[in-house]
């Protein structure tokens, strides 16, 4: 009989929103499964923990398992009114680098159910935080030569605008009256004083999803629902960045081209302050390096806390499953729940922690156990396939 060969596993998962983020997940899974299979088949398992983000929640816990970040806090506004947190970022001192997950700054896991009202939402604590920055470095105090932006996860859909406000961004109706920089003002401002702020550094954003700021697949009419908002609301929105980017004279190509990531947040930070795109997917293979030495993996074990139409916007766990589908590689996707038809793709299962509780929110809460009994499942398709992978060099 031949020595078998290491049965080689990846786990790569992205972060469950407002629940854990994909490192948790990820270690979670591999203790499971180290308990629940028998000695003979554990001691040929050859483990690849690589857990992902597409920008969006974990993204920071990500980079510091992958890039060992230091972290740093400033104090800057929430999304809903004036109060003000600390948000913390990760820092690189011999690259120069920083870097900055949205969801923590603009999150729906920092916004109370009962202030999810994206149309009463701003962007301005990304603003603050890109300003005491700016200060940091014009004084000195720190170097940053690129900033890496995380975008997803996001509870504010403004279009970036909010931001800007912190710069200095003015909005006016016809009577002259300064309006707040809010969705729920946009379509009323026929005045926009725009500040010119040279960034002393790069930016580079990480972008979640692939769709345009406008139309069916837009930030509005899209994604805004999940935020809080209406359908009324969510065409206020999609008519309301309409009017801001006509009233900023950005030409109809131009409108066309810019993404709809983290509502608009993403075409924001291009518009005004020139930053660059880099889509998840070339994030996950060329930073993460997630499949420089996993071509050869027999099991892939991936993940998302929601498969909708959403996911299939080349989001974390499809990325993942992408890479692995044409390579005849079984995959396994846990997550929270499933809406909608999905890909028809051989050798993929889909394992709802849903069905395992009485709600939604209990499999959130218990989501260790949820995983616990994944890994059953899994374990036994584990069994099947070192099985025959034993059977077939024999």
């Amino acid at each position: 009989m031949n020595t078998p060969k290491p049965f080689k596993i990846l786990v790569a998962p992205n972060s469950f929103k407002e629940c854990a983020d994909s490192v948790e997940i990820s270690e979670m899974i591999k203790t499971s499964l180290f308990r629940l299979l028998p000695d003979e088949i554990k001691s040929n398992i050859e483990f690849s923990l690589k857990p992902i983000s597409d920008g969006g929640d974990g993204f920071l816990q990500v980079c510091q398992r992958n890039f060992g970040v230091e972290f740093l806090h400033f104090e800057i506004s929430t999304p809903f009114n004036a109060d003000k947190f600390f948000c913390p970022v990760g820092y690189i001192l011999e690259s120069k680098t920083l870097f900055i997950e949205s969801a923590e700054v603009l999150g729906l896991k920092i916004i109370p159910e009962e202030f999810r009202k994206p149309m009463m939402l701003s962007s301005k604590g990304l603003g603050d935080l890109l300003l005491q920055i700016y200060e940091s470095v014009t004084t000195g105090i720190m170097e940053v030569e690129k900033i890496v932006i995380g975008i997803g996860g996001t509870g504010t859909n403004d279009l970036g605008l909010g931001m800007m406000e912190a710069f200095g961004m003015e909005l006016y109706d016809a009577q002259e009256n300064r309006l707040e920089v809010l969705p729920l003002n946009f379509s009323r401002a026929v005045k926009i004083v725009v500040p010119e702020v040279p960034l002393p550094f790069k930016l580079e954003v990480i972008l979640d999803v692939e769709n345009p700021l406008l139309g069916i697949d837009g930030a509005s009419l899209l994604f805004s629902e999940q935020k809080g908002a209406t359908d009324e609301e969510a065409k206020e929105m999609e008519k309301g960045f309409s009017h801001m980017l006509d009233e900023l004279e950005i030409d109809e190509e131009t409108q066309n081209k810019l993404s709809g990531a983290g509502g608009g947040l993403a075409a924001g930070l291009n518009l005004f302050f020139d930053a660059d795109l880099k889509y998840a997917s070339q994030f996950i293979s060329d930073d993460l390096k997630m499949h420089s030495d996993d071509s050869n993996a027999d099991l892939v074990i991936t993940g998302e806390g929601k498969l909708d139409q959403q996911t299939f916007l080349n989001k974390g766990a499809f990325i993942v499953v992408n890479e692995f589908a044409e390579k005849n590689v079984p995959i396994t996707i846990l997550c929270g729940n499933s809406e909608g038809a999905l890909p028809q793709i051989e050798n993929l299962k889909v394992i709802e922690l849903s069905e395992y509780f009485d709600s939604v929110e209990e499999s959130i809460k218990k989501i260790d156990q949820g995983i616990e009994i994944a890994c059953r499942k899994i374990s036994k398709d584990i069994i099947h396939h070192f099985t025959k992978k034993i059977s077939g060099m024999n």
